[in-house]
């Protein structure tokens, strides 16, 4: 399985879980995917069956560095983001363009900025009285 958990223009973070019990797939991976044009570098952690991917944003592409991190990951197929097409894309995906997100509805935003003004409150409330001790 792979995601793509994080992304800023530059660098990106996939979860992938076969990396946990496959060593071969995590040398692969730093192979591969840091032989890729505009990868700058490659860093691959099992214990947090992870990988990020620094690359050059002007020559590297997101998109690309998806498909060749799927292509070498049992089940990665099933588990590609819709926001990024497969590699017979016809154009590229902008770098730091927004993705698309669900329209939340009124009362859920009230909610959870009832929900956060708590939060901010407790934490602040919290930190004063440990400070006065």
């Amino acid at each position: 399985m792979v995601c793509c958990v994080h992304h800023i223009p530059g660098r990106a973070r996939f979860k992938i879980e076969a990396l946990r019990r496959d060593a071969d797939l995590a040398r692969k991976l730093h192979e591969k995917v840091g032989a890729l044009e505009g990868v700058l570098a490659v860093e691959v952690n099992r214990g947090a069956a992870s990988v990020i991917v620094h690359y050059h944003v002007e020559r590297g592409e997101l998109g690309a560095i998806l498909d060749h991190i799927c292509a070498h990951c049992p089940k990665a197929a099933l588990t590609r983001p819709t926001a990024w097409p497969a590699a017979n894309r016809t154009t590229a995906p902008i770098p730091g363009a927004p993705i698309p997100r669900a329209k939340l509805s009124p009362e859920f935003k009230q909610a959870m900025t009832v929900a956060m003004s708590k939060a901010v409150l407790n934490t602040f409330i919290t930190r004063i009285v440990a400070a006065a001790i």
